[in-house]
């Protein structure tokens, strides 16, 4: 029987009648540990063992130097805090939890330990507790962190008080019969012997591989969203001999009071649409008679042919024609390929395989030296350029500074794993502890602070896994990952000419950015880029690009500063871009970001939840539609159009951002051609791209919930133009806010030649100093839309003669927004649309 006592123990709170516990401690084996022992006003920080939390949304997530604090943004929303690498498949994870306030209404607060985190999917244990106290524990399947399949629940009989601990251990073990068993106790009792409540998953939809793991708090809508305080979070392996002990009887499912997560609209998921690449070996493609195969058994003397296959894809791209196929069959490929000029191919891995071109190889010959171990020998050289010039200094101007001094090694492109956890990288040999490394150049010496005895060590070896080179290439269906790619070298995954497609292709862990193109037509389909060190993708005098159902998430893990460049997606210098039907989460920085002279944009059909920085940025750009998105909980602005011209916001939900939507101006012009930000390819200036924000439309939006000073934002801070002048239209929008003040003002306007802009308090003040948001209405004390974010018909006005909800108050949506999204020619709807 395993138990986690003496793995970890916490103390129990102050007015326990019990002897207290000892401190809680990290103990050897951990493949995660926090403690929280640090102060953060906003997001986690770095976990004592595991990396950086990645959170949802940064306002919801702090520390207080003895416990981690996490609420929901709102009733009937969800927070999530997530460790950017995989631990083993077999594990038992622990979490303190305090109840330091329960809910006043509702059906409760739902806190989610999940592991095995594997694309949308995860397994979890479930601790509900009720207003008054009742708690429950499940075990459950989620989709996002979000939706539960509730597989088996158990009422306990104590219940719950204000201020009570619980302490929670989760084990799952297994693949073809998973296996999920948690148990709860006080911490200063004993740790219980059996199981609270145990089940097994033998679906076709159990989760088998190793995740990532984390914590996810719904409150209820309805009720009230108090914090919960969690404390030593510690995640250990399961060894094969280790099994929970099962109960007499096997547990019937309860039948829950209340569902696990709020009910999901019919047809309604979030994110919303089939995002990211599909699991890895799922795919199946054609292949050709003539194709030159790789197996990991192969040999580079033999022919390609199916029977007699090559072993590496180097070798394959010297027998292959131009316009050929190249199938890989199943393995780990530690290769840097170069598609030269001329040789148009098709890269695609065997029918069912899972295929990674990985930049990590296993490293040996550790020796122990005073609590630290050493591989002698460490020669490898890699570039630590802080910025896309080699060998340049950093930046110093404000906005130019790459390198977030609080993470100095940020743009030190080395990598070490032990045992699938990867280290953070520190500056001195002094520095190293557990779950940290060292590149002791002078020595050349590797130092890591973990014990490698008995696991795998591996670390980053090759700087770059594929540079594409021939137009028309094609490479789909393959996984890259841990690669040593430095900042100048602009992406692990580079595309360099014409009309080539990167689909269903995950790139992830990799030390800078995931993909660049710098090249005309380039498509990216089902992309995921996530966990990459800087940047997840990114694009420069790209004409044509089309991102289709990209998910980006987690992205610049470094947490290199938020500008010039760091998050999700940023693209520059190009015309005629699409970026439709994605989702970008969870990034430590910006969501997608349009800048420096990008004209025509299409932005339609996004999800942009949780990211640290601005969800969707419009900056120093001309002609965007921005339709039908979601944008919520970014800790700074929604959609932020800054010096950008003709955009077109139509039905999106912008909730729980700092500013939902802000339409600013500047002081930089074109005009002025010696500022950083012109397309060298067109004339400077350009008279396409002036850099004015002006005929901006806002109409069927839903806003909402904003933390910052207003609901309509519209500012000129160089003080040249009127809000009349920024923003032609503003109509048909649903704002909604907790309270008359809250936030501040209702709206902010522009006033031209006038230090400050006009403020109003109310909807009506609005309407009537600007004559716009004749039809849109405003909600006070309620909310207005679900945790799918979907418009709640109680929250508006009867609809009349069978119309949807808000039909009285949208506008009908013109045939040029509908086209080039999902949104219906002539419909009168509010916000974004389930898919």
């Amino acid at each position: 029987m395993l138990t986690v006592a003496g793995l970890l123990t916490a103390a129990p709170r102050a007015d326990a009648a019990t002897t207290p516990a000892p401190t809680p401690t990290c103990e050897t084996g951990a493949v995660v540990c926090d403690l929280f022992s640090r102060t953060q006003a906003k997001n986690w920080g770095i976990a004592d063992v595991g990396g950086a939390w990645v959170g949802s949304s940064a306002a919801v997530l702090s520390a207080d130097g003895g416990a981690g604090l996490i609420a929901s943004p709102a009733p009937g929303r969800t927070s999530t805090a997530t460790l950017p690498s995989p631990v083993p498949a077999d594990t038992v994870t622990t979490v303190d939890v305090d109840v330091r306030e329960l809910p006043a209404t509702g059906s409760g607060l739902y806190l989610s330990t999940a592991t095995r985190i594997v694309g949308d999917s995860s397994y979890a244990v479930s601790l509900r507790v009720q207003p008054d106290g009742t708690t429950e524990l499940d075990l459950i399947r989620l989709k996002n962190l979000t939706s539960a399949q509730v597989l088996t629940s158990k009422r306990l009989p104590m219940k719950t008080e204000a201020g009570d601990q619980r302490r929670i251990a989760f084990q799952v073990t297994g693949s073809s019969i998973v296996t999920l068993s948690a148990k709860i106790w006080a911490p200063a009792d004993a740790e219980p012997t059996t199981w609270t409540v145990t089940t097994t998953d033998t679906s076709s939809s159990r989760i088998t591989d190793a995740g990532r793991t984390g914590l996810a708090l719904y409150s209820s809508s309805g009720g009230t969203a108090p914090a919960l305080a969690v404390d030593a979070f510690m995640v250990a392996t399961v060894g094969g001999a280790q099994q929970p002990q099962e109960p007499q009887e096997p547990q019937q499912p309860q039948e829950p009071q209340q569902p696990q997560q709020p009910e999901t609209p019919t047809g309604t998921t979030f994110p919303r649409g089939d995002t990211g690449a599909p699991a890895l070996g799922s795919v199946n493609y054609p292949v050709p008679a003539t194709a030159v195969h790789v197996a990991r058994t192969g040999s580079d003397a033999n022919d390609g042919t199916a029977a007699r296959p090559v072993q590496s894809i180097t070798a394959a791209l010297r027998k292959v024609p131009s316009g050929g196929t190249i199938v890989v069959h199943k393995g780990s490929y530690h290769e840097d390929i170069i598609v030269p000029p001329q040789k148009r191919v098709t890269i695609q891995p065997a029918a069912g395989d899972e295929v990674w071109l990985d930049g990590a190889e296993a490293v040996s010959g550790w020796r122990a030296e005073g609590g630290m171990w050493v591989k002698d020998g460490w020669t490898l050289a890699l570039d630590a350029s802080p910025t896309f010039t080699k060998g340049a200094a950093d930046g110093t101007a404000p906005g130019w500074q790459f390198v977030n001094p609080a993470h100095p090694m940020a743009a030190h492109p080395d990598q070490v794993w032990v045992g699938g956890v990867q280290l953070t990288e520190v500056a001195t040999r002094a520095l190293v502890k557990p779950g940290t490394f060292f590149v002791d150049k002078g020595r050349a010496q590797l130092v890591i602070g973990s014990d490698p005895s008995g696991t795998p060590v591996e670390a980053s070896t090759l700087t770059s896994a594929l540079s594409l080179r021939s137009a028309g290439t094609v490479v789909r269906g393959i996984g890259v990952r841990r690669y040593a790619t430095s900042v100048p070298q602009m992406g692990t995954v580079t595309v360099a000419a014409a009309d080539v497609t990167v689909a269903d292709v995950v790139i992830r862990d990799n030390s800078t950015t995931g993909l660049y193109t710098w090249s005309p037509r380039t498509t990216l389909d089902r992309v995921s880029v996530i966990g990459n060190g800087l940047l997840g993708a990114g694009a420069a005098t790209a004409d044509g690009l089309r991102v289709h159902r990209m998910l980006s998430s987690g992205n610049n893990t470094e947490q290199f500063n938020r500008a010039p460049v760091s998050g999700a997606l940023k693209i520059g210098r190009s015309r005629d871009v699409e970026v439709t039907d994605s989702a970008f989460l969870d990034n430590l920085g910006q969501g997608p970001w349009f800048d420096e002279s990008t004209y025509d944009i299409t932005f339609t059909g996004n999800d942009v939840v949780g990211n640290t920085g601005n969800g969707a940025v419009f900056e120093l750009s001309e002609k965007a539609l921005i339709a039908d998105n979601v944008v919520s909980d970014n800790a700074l602005s929604g959609i932020y159009v800054i010096d950008t011209g003709n955009a077109q916001i139509w039905n999106n939900t912008a909730v729980g951002n700092q500013r939902n939507i802000a339409v600013t101006q500047d002081k930089r012009r074109a005009s002025n051609t010696s500022t950083a930000g012109h397309d060298p390819r067109q004339p400077n200036p350009d008279p396409t791209v002036p850099w004015i924000t002006r005929n901006t439309v806002l109409v069927n939006n839903v806003v909402g919930d904003a933390s910052g000073d207003c609901l309509v934002c519209v500012e000129d801070y160089s003080k040249t133009f009127s809000g009349a002048q920024m923003v032609s239209r503003s109509d048909g929008n649903l704002y909604s806010r907790p309270t008359g003040t809250a936030p501040t003002w209702f709206g902010v306007w522009s006033r031209a030649g006038v230090d400050n802009p006009a403020v109003t308090n109310t909807l009506v003040a609005f309407r009537t100093a600007t004559g716009q948001d004749a039809s849109s209405v405003l909600v006070e004390g309620r909310a207005v839309v679900d945790e799918h974010y979907q418009v709640l018909g109680a929250a508006l006005p009867a609809p009349r003669d069978g119309a949807p909800p808000g039909a009285s108050i949208a506008q009908s949506i013109p045939a040029t927004v509908a086209v080039d999204s999902h949104l219906t020619s002539g419909a009168r709807v509010l916000g974004a649309q389930p898919r």
